[in-house]
């Protein structure tokens, strides 16, 4: 699952530095009340439409796509899928066990699972080096925006983006520049999500186009993994330290 532990298809970014006068209250009260709207969900489904730059060897830059799924009931029941390049990983879990599967090649792995979204996206990072995709959209609360130190945050306009109105906001820290499109009105989801490394010479960057469902359909099996008659389970492996010890919860 080592797409899994991509850190940029996460939401939330952690920033260093103090905030300054740049930043606007109006954009701080944006990303708070698109984190409030986040948490009244029920349930939903989030297609994530990926393109991030890799530097190669040489120097130059490549972009790599990929797709994630996921569908989401809460406080206990989330499906993720990830197809990179051929290659699909996906995560079931049912409020009491969670399964990891990838095909082809289909392997599968399970394990209990806490009580709830938020304590399982704990224990795969904590227990399995694990970086659920999209995990950070269940963990933006009214205080996050406030507790990071932003350089600047701004509002720049408004753009239309599959076929939804949605407001333009510019922000930066001091490695990384991010821009992120909100919906307009009383849905204030994420449109698109941009990230530039100025840390790196080469500049690469990342961005995310979401597509939402508020009402998807869910059945009893959405989120039960049946395994194909060919797929082998396989341990799960904990995590490592530095030492090569297995790290603990």
């Amino acid at each position: 699952m080592a797409v899994m532990r991509n850190a940029l298809l996460g939401l939330l970014l952690v920033f260093t530095g103090q905030a300054s006068a740049a930043v606007e209250p109006g954009t701080l009260l944006a990303l708070e009340r698109m984190g409030s709207y986040l948490r009244s969900l029920k349930q939903f489904a989030v297609q994530a439409s990926s393109q991030t730059d890799q530097v190669l060897k040489s120097g130059q830059t490549v972009e790599f796509r990929h797709t994630t799924h996921l569908l989401a009931q809460q406080l206990d029941k989330l499906m993720v899928s990830v197809d990179d390049q051929g290659v699909r990983r996906s995560l079931f879990y049912n409020g009491k066990t969670f399964t990891l599967y990838q095909s082809p090649g289909a392997y599968y792995t399970s394990a209990p699972a806490p009580a709830n979204i938020n304590a399982l996206i704990d224990l795969l990072n904590s227990r399995y080096g694990i970086e659920l995709p999209l995990a950070d959209l269940f963990r933006w609360d009214a205080n996050t925006a406030r507790q990071v130190g932003l350089r600047s945050a701004e509002l720049i306009g408004t753009d239309t983006l599959d076929g939804q109105r949605c407001d333009h906001y510019a922000l930066r820290q001091d490695d990384i520049d991010w821009q992120l499109w909100l919906r307009q009105g009383a849905q204030p989801l994420p449109c698109r999500l941009t990230i530039s490394r100025r840390d790196i010479p080469e500049h690469p960057r990342h961005s995310v186009d979401f597509s939402w469902q508020l009402s998807p359909a869910i059945n009893a099996n959405s989120f039960e993994f049946d395994p194909p008659a060919d797929a082998r389970k396989v341990p799960l492996q904990w995590a490592t330290g530095k030492n090569g010890q297995a790290v603990q919860p």
